[in-house]
């Protein structure tokens, strides 16, 4: 048997995690929750991840740092997705968040209510037809 699908969680907010973990639990999925662009790429090696969480209400320069690391070490066919979500009155960070490589960019409240659909999907219902 393989290893349980992963999807990784790069937050500070540890409120917000039971959510995430709830809507991921539904659909056979395991989470792991990092604060750190070293942890994140730490967490995705040899591992079975399905999908990566990047919080944008996190200081700018961890998760830039991260989403810039993820793609130049695991964007490939078949790596994760990575789906960002930050709030709606910072255009500018969501904005940069594409750039850097997201696949993905949601405002929170989207995020929060698109939760099980984006589990499901593997983040895939994040990305505009």
């Amino acid at each position: 048997m393989g290893q349980q699908e992963l999807v990784l969680v790069l937050t500070s907010n540890l409120f917000f995690l039971p959510r995430i973990e709830s809507a991921a639990e539904h659909f056979g999925l395991e989470v792991l929750s990092v604060a750190s662009a070293p942890a994140l790429l730490e967490a995705a090696e040899d591992r079975n991840v399905s999908l990566v969480l990047v919080d944008l209400e996190m200081d700018e320069q961890v998760w830039s740092k991260a989403i810039s690391a993820l793609n130049d070490s695991v964007k490939s066919e078949g790596a994760p997705l990575v789906v960002a979500y930050g709030p709606h009155g910072e255009p500018g960070v969501l904005r940069k968040a594409r750039e850097l490589g997201s696949d993905a960019v949601i405002i929170k409240r989207d995020f929060s209510e698109r939760l099980p659909e984006l589990m499901e999907s593997r983040g895939r219902a994040a990305i505009p037809d």
